[in-house]
């Protein structure tokens, strides 16, 4: 539906209380889809991560010896369990915000029955999650961002709604971090490989 079509089916009736309920709820489901999205990406890069980072560090510890063995040690180890800890990181944000959604669904309505321009952004934040169902989770993450800003400093009266949008505009940057550091731990992998051959 587009965004006319929302405001003007949301405006109709928006005497009723029960209104910004449905809205409320319609939003906190779009929230729970991207969640849901999001801990299954991160899942994924979990298990590539540790097979990744773990067996190039393996590699590395095994190719490399004396002062570099210990600095691919330290070092090697401390980005495997940067990359490992971010997407665990991630996945632990997204189950807690599945468990706040009843709360949710309240602070929202709270915000959009007393203020029309945060409506109007929830109200486009469903729409653009919407119609980028067919899109990466990190490209429907983005509107979060929008939403955050909208609400500023009211956020802070709504715990439940703030600690989601924080996991929720923090899963690119953690998912960025697991990615990176995994390549490098691939491009890495068969360069001590060959050092093992020769």
């Amino acid at each position: 539906m587009h965004s006319l079509s929302w405001h003007t089916a949301f405006a109709m009736t928006d005497e009723q209380p029960s209104n910004y309920d449905r809205l409320a709820r319609r939003a906190v489901a779009s929230v729970m889809t991207l969640v849901r999205r999001g801990i299954a990406l991160a899942g994924g890069l979990l298990m590539v991560t540790i097979l990744i980072c773990g067996g190039g560090f393996l590699l590395g510890y095994a190719a490399l010896s004396d002062g570099m063995q210990k600095l691919w040690i330290m070092l090697g180890g401390f980005f495997a369990v940067l990359a490992i800890g971010a997407a665990a990181l991630a996945i632990v944000r997204l189950l807690t915000v599945r468990t706040h959604e009843q709360q949710l669904v309240d602070e929202i309505r709270g915000l959009i029955s007393n203020d029309p321009q945060t409506e109007r952004t929830v109200i486009e934040t469903i729409e653009v999650n919407d119609a980028a169902q067919d899109q990466g989770v990190v490209v429907m993450s983005r509107e979060f961002f929008t939403m955050r800003d909208s609400i500023g400093v009211r956020l802070d009266d709504c715990p439940a709604l703030k600690s989601s949008l924080s996991a929720i505009t923090s899963l690119p940057f953690l998912v960025f971090i697991t990615m990176f550091v995994s390549l490098v731990f691939a491009v890495l992998s068969p360069i001590f490989a060959i050092a093992l051959l020769l």
